[in-house]
């Protein structure tokens, strides 16, 4: 570390010592997560087209209010058309969807109370067999998307779930409402099939690294007064962070937050750069693999975007 580097140390420690705020050791990180279907990076236009079985209707309802809901930097996704109509789309979706519910008699251990004393009070209890009802709901649901260039599936996927209840006799529980259950699935698959067909924006607070073993006595403390100076300042601190690099310092942490800081202010190429280099300092640290997969999957999801865009264009 160089000598005009140490000279600032104390300085910065005591401006950082004056620095007050609520939020804890992390940096805010925004990006984007790719649709799980890349192929339907292009489409523009979605028909919600027949949806069979004894829940497709409700299924076909779902998807057409999510997918019309989803917005992407402020524009939305899709134009959905809903039922029959006369304006050509990029692709269809169609499915069918069933839900069987079965009922059959069973028994089981329950603690029961066989003697009780004064005031009707239970002073012995014993696990007995009694008998139960038992009901099982096998749904599932087939979505597929199609094409309309071409006639070509793009899309096709298969969302089973199942539910399974038993009540005995002088349990307190009741059945839950088997519509309420199906409904729930039904839910739960336009959540999925949503989230397989477009990106999603997120927000998330992710954990700087503190840890300064190896580094000398000037460079810790430098290092520990940025970590506090992200309660207040994450501009400053990532130029902290920047200044220790340009001064000679290499350690996991320091390749680590800078990474944070790059993506924090969009520069995804320098991120990954940043983590390539911690993990070569560690290989396999959790942190730096996963933020490695977030900023290449975010990467991934703006190429999906710039590529849609320019199909827009060209329409």
């Amino acid at each position: 570390m160089n000598k005009l580097f140490a000279a600032t140390v104390v300085g910065t420690l005591m401006l950082c010592s004056l620095s007050h705020g609520a939020q804890a050791e992390v940096l805010t990180i925004e990006g984007l997560t790719p649709a799980g279907a890349p192929e339907f990076a292009e489409i523009q236009t979605v028909a919600i087209d027949d949806f069979g079985g004894s829940d497709g209707r409700a299924l076909a309802f779902e998807l057409e209010d999510r997918l019309s809901a989803v917005t992407v930097f402020g524009q939305p996704y899709f134009d959905v058309i809903g039922g029959r109509s006369a304006v050509e789309s990029d692709a269809s979706l169609s499915g069918h969807v069933t839900a069987g519910i079965e009922e059959y008699e069973t028994v089981a251990k329950r603690r029961r109370c066989v003697k009780r004393g004064e005031k009707d009070k239970c002073i012995t209890y014993k696990n007995l067999e009694v008998d139960c009802l038992s009901r099982r709901i096998d749904f599932r649901a087939q979505v597929r998307a199609t094409r309309y260039s071409d006639g070509r599936s793009i899309y096709t996927e298969s969302f089973p779930a199942k539910d399974e209840q038993t009540v005995c006799f002088g349990d307190d529980e009741e059945f839950r409402s088997s519509e309420t259950v199906i409904r729930s699935m039904v839910s739960d698959a336009a959540t999925a099939v949503r989230d397989d067909l477009a990106p999603k924006e997120y927000r998330s607070d992710v954990r700087i690294l503190e840890s300064r073993k190896g580094m000398s006595k000037a460079e810790g403390q430098y290092f520990k007064a940025a970590i506090k100076m992200t309660k207040s300042d994450a501009a400053e601190a990532c130029r902290m962070w920047d200044e220790a690099a340009e001064n000679g310092l290499i350690h996991l942490s320091l390749a680590f937050n800078r990474g944070l800081c790059a993506e924090q202010r969009g520069d995804l190429d320098s991120a990954l750069a940043h983590y390539d280099e911690a993990i070569s300092l560690s290989p396999g640290k959790l942190e730096v693999t996963q933020s490695i997969n977030r900023v290449s999957a975010h990467q991934r999801a703006l190429d999906e975007w710039d590529l849609r865009q320019s199909g827009s264009a060209e329409n």
